[in-house]
């Protein structure tokens, strides 16, 4: 029920950096590094063909180097190893194989996953062919790209997909939440709360939980899934190993929620971090709640709803709720919230309905005539729910401004009442 992870390989200065931000679309990632340190390592979220998988690159391997990080750099490429379902070993095609190449290759075939082989910086015609010599490393037939210009790339990810585990949900009938947030803001605590059990431990240690462990309760007929993940930090030059992979995995987690809960300290104001992690779960189509802890110690609640919202504009459409896990305030609203949510996420709109709103909304602000040529919207319609996804038929689907996309989406949002949900709007052009 995760989601798969796909992982880069290969040695150093072959491109991996430039194919993972491929990967993941341009999305930040949830690990960040810092420039030009290709020792350090990144998580993302990817999505192609409707297939979302984890993206994880390694450092760059360069065995029996000066570098003295290149043990932990080789410690660090197993790890990504274990927790993959594909691999993608990347070369570059202007050198010919070289030895470290072959060393990624015995790495890989240890492995027994999946993997394929990519060819990077054939982007000119004088290059085509070039990749044809790596069929001697014996992973099958090279894929030509060039991560730089995004030539062939489109071609890998089908391939990759292709490889990937089919993502089922278990026989369980109810909504799965992720409680997620930096390290000792109290998860643990919250989840404890809600089972009235001390299952989790519970230790003023930043840390204490290393991988992801599901609870289950239900309330009112309806069956929750607990999801209380690991710690996420932002990544330091002193992360251990242990705890970068404990982050690829509450991502892992992540990815099988219906709701994601995130939570912050409410000792201090929210983080680059803590925003971060609510925009990635928002991204990947989660349901949102903002939970802050530690009301017991005393916080201005207006001073803190407007610190958020200012620094985080998609706070408008999250609902921010404030508890004391310590001593039980706030909790008995989280799982109402929490219902709320998955059932706005899972809605399904008449088209009917969505049309008179559109009529609505387009009527009270025209759109503009960019160039001179009206814009015209002509129909709505509702393809896709859980998160729910919108079609849009314009006239020039090309020519919408961004502020008038906000204002629409906004708009929309707000009329659906889609609190705490992902509201994607997709703008196709249709003649009249």
């Amino acid at each position: 029920m995760d989601l798969p992870v796909v992982a880069i390989i290969g040695r150093v200065n072959v491109g991996k950096s430039s194919l993972f931000n491929r990967l993941i679309g341009g999305r930040t990632a949830i690990v960040d590094n810092e420039a030009g340190v290709t020792r350090d390592r990144k998580i993302g979220t990817g999505e192609w063909g409707g297939v979302n998988f984890i993206a994880v690159d390694t450092g760059g391997l360069s065995p029996g180097s000066d570098d003295p990080f290149q043990e932990a750099i080789v410690k660090q490429v197993h790890l990504a190893v274990q927790e993959a379902q594909v691999i993608i070993l990347l070369v570059d095609g202007t050198e010919g194989i070289h030895p470290f190449d072959e060393t990624a290759v015995e790495l890989v075939r240890k492995s027994g996953l999946p993997c394929l082989l990519a060819v990077n910086k054939i982007d000119t015609n004088s290059r085509l062919g070039m990749e044809h010599e790596f069929t001697a490393l014996g992973l099958g037939t090279p894929w030509p790209i060039s991560a730089a210009h995004g030539l062939g790339v489109g071609d890998l990810l089908d391939e990759v997909v292709r490889d990937l585990p089919v993502v089922e949900n278990p026989d369980f009938d109810g909504v799965s939440v992720a409680v997620i947030g930096r390290p000792n803001v109290g998860k643990s605590s919250i989840v404890n709360r809600l089972l009235d059990d001390e299952r989790n431990i519970v230790t003023p240690v930043a840390g204490t939980t290393r991988d992801s462990i599901d609870s289950y309760l239900t309330w009112k007929e309806t069956n929750f899934r607990l999801i209380d993940t690991a710690g996420l930090r932002r990544k330091s030059r002193k992360m251990e190993d242990i705890e970068f992979y404990s982050t690829l995995r509450s991502w892992k987690s992540v990815g099988s929620a219906d709701v994601v809960v995130v939570v912050l300290d409410g000792n201090e104001y929210p983080t680059t971090q803590d925003l971060r992690l609510a925009t990635r779960a928002w991204e990947m189509g989660k349901g949102l709640l903002l939970c802050v802890n530690k009301v017991d110690l005393g916080l201005d609640r207006h001073l803190w709803i407007r610190s958020v919202v200012q620094r985080f504009p998609l706070a408008k459409w999250i609902p921010i709720f404030f508890t004391s896990a310590l001593e039980g305030q706030g909790m008995g609203r989280l799982l109402p919230m929490v219902l709320s949510v998955a059932e706005r996420r899972k809605i399904q709109v008449p088209t009917g309905k969505l049309n008179k709103l559109m009529r609505t909304i387009v009527n009270e602000i025209q759109p503009p005539s960019p160039k001179g040529k009206m814009l015209k919207f002509f129909y709505i319609t509702q393809v896709k729910d859980n998160p729910p996804v919108l079609v849009v038929f314009v006239s020039r689907a090309d020519l919408i401004p961004d502020n008038y996309k906000s204002y629409f989406e906004n708009k929309m949002h707000e009329e659906l009442n889609m609190n705490g949900v992902p509201l994607k709007i997709v703008y196709r052009k249709r003649e009249h």
